[in-house]
């Protein structure tokens, strides 16, 4: 507090002073942490780069020593790597994490667990992982890749590649940067003096003229001849003190103001009597400004209002205004228009309540407008049910076509195709064997048609049931996608009707397909069951996650049609849909169906 009093007690001068040297210093330190930042990132990005880049090639070399088991071979590539710049480690290991070869070389033959290790032995492709070194050694990051001949993986190189080049640039530049921050701010200093002596010599004048003004002195003339904002107002404050010698300020002046305004304008006295209204309040309501003048307000604002009461208005929290409350004003004619109504108290030099001054504004037409995109929604949204609906009926169609015409056929093809090879002399085994591979191929044409039918419009969920068709199609998720699934299912069977069920169905089966092909997830788990009279089920995975909001902003052109569907079918089910994501952190999809309204 003493400093602040300090502060204040400087002449204009100094305090400009010292103002524009703390936006200098400020400015100074900003760019220069700023600049060694980005310098920072840049240089770690490129050591990085060049890391990965020696991984790659080291694992591009070892791979003919490590198939012929070459370690004389693999340590020759190992030191020469140890000779690069920053380079602290080299270590390939095999695909249990065993070492190969180190550039320690008491390190071969063990078997590392840590989390490092485990990452890249896993990794499918070239990276890199912060660390923090033991002891003295200075950071370091680890940089893995994978060693592979035809898809096949025959072991991971690691190496640590230090960030000591990196800190050294950047302590160099640190020093630069306060080098120059320090000159500039010195000459910012003595500049920053002399620019505030400009400005606050004239500002002292124009202070003291003003002061002699204000004890009545209108003969006072200021002679400051500058062609800047001072001169400006130099200029401004003589011709203020003309003005003011030979005119006054009228209320006729106000009274056009207020007249001119295009939004309403009431003011009430205490006992709710109009005192005053201009000339918008008259056109909009259809009365002369005379039949409105002392009458209640309760003519044009219904008297179960809480506006234009001093009682409500003084009891609102003791706050004295109210924005934007909607209210309907009522026209001579009787029509009732909506208003959006801003109010205060008005109060005297004693500080006591003499009215209540309400602004308004005709929102009609907006109010025309929300209705019309309201019924507009309503009817995008029947549209898209329909869609839906007919989109699940040619599914049905396009499934049956598969499975009688497609499949019959290629059963016939099958059929003629082992009688071709029945045919067949004992002397043909090379085309018995080409047939063979043939009915193989079909068998899994078949298979893959049977799918395609099935995921179209599942026949199990007619035949077995809701529960057995979401059973079905998770278990094809976890055979295709390698994902390891679990299932907690209550008996909910007879809590949806068909029609239903197919909706609740094909939501789940989105949830398994973005999966499948966005998420990179491990691990999947779908719970349903009954909760508080409603149907809840939810879908969690441990994949890669991401930004929802950013999704649902996005252009549906761009996002597709996945999660609009999802969204749109729940809405169907007269339920709501839930989605909770963050990057790197995986998804879960929450989908919550009132059980009565579930045929709707």
């Amino acid at each position: 507090m003493k400093l602040i009093s300090q502060y204040k007690g400087l002449s204009l001068r100094i305090k400009s002073t010292l103002l524009i040297e703390g936006l200098v210093v400020t400015v100074v330190l900003v760019t220069g942490i700023t600049a060694t930042m980005r310098e920072k990132k840049t240089l770690e990005s490129e050591l990085e780069k060049r890391g990965l880049a020696l991984a790659v090639d080291l694992a591009k070399f070892a791979s003919r020593p490590l198939l012929s088991e070459d370690l004389p071979t693999l340590r020759r590539f190992v030191n020469h790597s140890m000779e690069q710049d920053y380079v602290r480690y080299v270590m390939l290991l095999d695909p249990q994490s065993k070492v190969v070869m180190h550039s320690d070389l008491a390190e071969v033959g063990k078997i590392f667990k840590d989390t490092l290790t485990m990452a890249a032995v896993h990794s499918d492709v070239p990276g890199c992982t912060n660390a923090c070194a033991s002891g003295m050694a200075p950071r370091h990051c680890d940089i893995f890749a994978p060693i592979e001949v035809a898809d096949v993986r025959l072991g991971t190189v690691r190496l640590g590649y230090s960030y000591r080049a990196a800190e050294k640039e950047i302590d160099a530049a640190r020093n630069q940067i306060l080098y120059i921050g320090f000159v500039t701010a010195l000459i910012g200093g003595v500049v920053a003096y002399f620019l505030a002596s400009f400005i606050s010599s004239p500002i002292k004048r124009i202070t003291c003229a003003m002061g002699r003004v204000a004890d009545g002195d209108l003969d006072t003339v200021l002679t400051i001849k500058r062609n800047d904002e001072v001169g400006a107002l130099a200029d401004s404050f003589n011709k203020m003190t003309q003005d003011l010698r030979k005119t006054t300020i009228s209320k006729d002046y106000v009274d056009n103001i207020i007249g001119s305004m295009n939004d309403t304008l009431i003011v009430v006295d205490p006992d709710a009597k109009i005192r005053s209204v201009n000339r918008a309040t008259c056109d909009l309501l259809g009365y002369a400004e005379d039949e409105l003048v002392g009458k209640d307000i309760n003519l044009i604002v219904d008297g179960e209002e809480p506006v234009f009461r001093m009682e409500t208005t003084q009891s609102r929290h003791h706050r004295e205004t109210l924005v934007n409350h909607e209210v309907n004003y009522v026209t001579k004619l009787g029509k009732q228009i909506p208003m959006l109504l801003s109010e205060a108290l008005l109060r005297d030099k004693e500080e006591q309540v003499v009215g209540i001054a309400g602004l308004a504004r005709d929102i009609e037409e907006r109010k025309r407008a929300e209705e019309a995109l309201r019924e507009s929604e309503r009817r995008l949204r029947f549209l898209s049910s329909q869609l839906l609906t007919v989109q699940e009926e040619e599914r049905r169609r396009l499934s049956a076509e598969l499975h009688d015409e497609l499949g019959q056929a290629l059963v016939l093809f099958k059929i003629n195709l082992r009688a071709i090879q029945r045919a067949l002399g004992t002397d043909q085994t090379e085309l018995k064997r080409e047939c063979e591979d043939l009915i193989a191929y079909i068998n899994e044409v078949s298979e893959n048609v049977r799918r395609l039918s099935r995921d179209l419009s599942p026949a199990i969920l007619e035949d077995l049931g809701f529960l057995a068709a979401v059973r079905r199609l998770i278990e094809g998720f976890a055979k295709h996608s390698n994902i390891k699934t679990s299932l907690d299912m209550a008996d909910i069977e007879d809590l949806l009707p068909k029609e239903a069920q197919i909706i609740a169905y094909r939501i789940v089966q989105e949830c398994f397909t973005n999966i499948a092909r966005h998420s990179q997830a491990r691990n999947v788990s779908f719970e349903i069951g009954k909760r508080d009279g409603q149907l809840v089920f939810r879908v969690e995975d441990d994949g890669t996650g991401f930004d929802v909001e950013k999704v649902l902003r996005t252009d549906s052109i761009e996002k597709g049609l996945g999660l609009p569907a999802m969204f749109q079918r729940a809405r169907m089910l007269k339920g709501s849909l839930d989605i909770e994501s963050q990057q790197g952190r995986g998804t879960t999809v929450t989908c919550t169906i009132p059980i009565d309204n579930g045929g709707s």
